[in-house]
């Protein structure tokens, strides 16, 4: 008998292990819809967070524009180099993922290079990079849940459409 209740006991330990590693962990997954003048312009699915982390969202279609700045000290000047991201950027950025909370921080990119021109004299001459569009940066989004929510752009020509939703994997 003894023998018999070891058996049971060792077979139902083995099928809560097994159970449990056959148990699908459960992700937070993000669909995005970007909008421009009522056209999509970025659409995806991101998982953003699962027991393994937080992922952060980033796509981006453009190019860095470089530039140099000069700067003048006591000992004479210095060049600096920079570059500004000029054409399209969405990125999302989970800030806080709790149970059925989620906060992120969306900042969405949209713009045109205008030109370069110089600034300053000729013994310290530098470059500004022209542009011109849309830009809105750390915008905060909280999710209580499953839900769809408008991100707040502040821009009549743009909507940035998120749908939450948890997703077995």
């Amino acid at each position: 008998m003894q023998l018999l209740r070891k058996a049971v006991f060792a077979t139902a330990i083995a099928a809560g292990v097994v159970a449990g590693a056959h148990a699908a962990p459960l992700a937070q997954t993000l669909d995005i819809t970007w909008y421009k003048d009522g056209q999509v312009i970025d659409t995806g699915r991101h998982i953003i967070g699962d027991r393994t982390g937080v992922f952060t969202y980033l796509h981006r279609s453009g190019q860095e524009a470089g530039y140099v700045t000069c700067q003048a000290t006591a000992q004479g000047t210095t060049l600096v180099s920079s570059s500004v991201f000029v054409g399209r950027s969405l990125l999302i950025k989970p800030v806080l993922i709790d149970l059925d909370k989620v906060k992120l921080s969306v900042s969405a990119v949209d713009t045109t290079f205008d030109g370069m021109r110089k600034t300053g004299n000729a013994d310290c001459a530098s470059q500004v990079v022209d542009t011109h569009g849309f830009a809105a940066s750390d915008v905060s989004v909280e999710f209580n849940g499953a839900q769809t929510l408008e991100v707040p752009l502040n821009d009549p020509h743009y909507r940035l459409v998120l749908s939450l939703h948890p997703e077995t994997l």
